[in-house]
């Protein structure tokens, strides 16, 4: 089932085994469902859900390869909260820049407010309290390179160079139009619903055993959404929640299930290298991936089998790994023609085994005075 993803590992480098997700080309269709892409209305997964939050969504583009995922999830916040501030629904919401985050981060802004990179990056937009729209300072895909470790601007003639997402790393703000909306962003704030103690974004089956009941209080309690950051199979992500649904058929928990036979691929593979190679310091290196694989995937599977897979009940999520074949086109490149992907679908469900066996950081963002 996953043959196709671990080709795409063979290219990866054993650090690259722990690095935030990006092999996103093949990653399965490990959900519950997803909601009618082209309006919000009720359907097998939020009919009778907590759908109060879900107007204030906008679809993010397919991050690729960027490696970009707290700060889709971070813009995807900011943006939420502007629309519902300013009462923006349907046409009318403001679709912000996941690259401006991106520079933000680039150019370590406000970097001394960050003790705890995994809850506190939203201090970066505190900063200035400004935002600009996607349609200004796209998210997009460009020639690059690195140079000392450092992205760089290239061209297509560059040997040396890429074609892709990553180049949304390369600080170019200053070629912002000056027409360009100044959006004026209140300041934010944060609620931390759970933090890892090793501040591990790679840990698993250490949530606190009522997680789900905080992310639902917290999703109450200032109708807002809650941002995540978990291990997905190998690799640590973040996305937020805005909603949840106890009727909901989680469909046999699809993500949970598939996590350890999916690192027993991922021991195979290591395996198989520290078999073929003529090297003892890669033999050790090889074997000691394939050791910890499966040191997450039997946590996992232990913590599943304690908390079991209900029958019922899923929480919403927007995602930006699962390009979905019945949104609309997103052309990255205005230039160039054959780079476009589908955005994410704007819901999709996922069982609540999947925070409680997977979560490792849970926070709620929130304007100040908003306590």
């Amino acid at each position: 089932m996953f043959k196709t993803l671990l080709a795409i590992a063979a290219a990866i480098s054993t650090l690259s085994a722990q690095a935030e997700i990006s092999t996103y080309q093949s990653l399965p269709k490990d959900y519950v469902g997803t909601i009618n892409p082209n309006s919000f209305i009720e359907d097998e997964v939020t009919a009778g859900g907590f759908n109060e939050l879900m107007k204030y969504v906008v679809a993010a583009p397919s991050q690729e390869d960027a490696g970009s995922c707290l700060y889709m999830s971070h813009t995807g916040v900011v943006e939420w909260w502007y629309n519902r501030l300013n009462n923006l629904e349907g046409d009318n919401k403001v679709d912000f820049a996941e690259r401006y985050y991106m520079s933000l981060k680039t150019n370590k802004t406000n970097q001394d407010e960050i003790d705890n990179w995994r809850t506190d990056n939203i201090r970066r937009i505190n900063k200035s309290s400004v935002m600009f729209s996607n349609k200004d300072y796209r998210f997009t895909k460009g020639n690059f390179k690195k140079v000392d470790g450092k992205r760089v601007v290239t061209d297509a003639n560059d040997e040396d160079g890429s074609y892709g997402t990553q180049f949304n790393w390369i600080d170019l703000t200053d070629t912002i139009g000056k027409n360009a909306v100044e959006y004026k962003l209140p300041k934010f704030k944060r609620e931390v619903l759970h933090v890892d103690a090793d501040k591990d974004q790679w840990s698993v089956a250490k949530a606190p055993a009522d997680i789900v009941e905080r992310i639902k209080k917290a999703l109450h309690k200032r109708n807002a959404p809650v941002l995540v950051i978990y291990n997905h199979k190998g690799f640590w992500h973040a996305n937020y929640i805005f909603g949840y649904n106890d009727n909901a058929d989680t469909k046999g928990c699809p993500f949970v299930s598939s996590f350890k036979p999916f690192m027993e691929e991922k021991r195979d593979y290591w395996l198989e290298k520290a078999e073929k190679t003529k090297s003892d310091s890669w033999r050790a290196k090889y074997l000691a991936n394939a050791e910890k694989v499966m040191e997450k995937g039997d946590a996992v599977q232990k913590r599943y089998e304690e908390v079991g897979c209900a029958s019922k009940g899923v929480f919403y999520v927007r995602d930006s790994i699962y390009p979905n074949e019945n949104m609309p086109k997103y052309d990255y490149d205005l230039v160039k023609e054959g780079e476009e992907d589908f955005l994410n679908a704007p819901l999709i469900a996922r069982e609540y085994a999947w925070v409680q066996t997977t979560l490792n950081h849970a926070i709620q963002i929130y304007p100040e005075g908003m306590e």
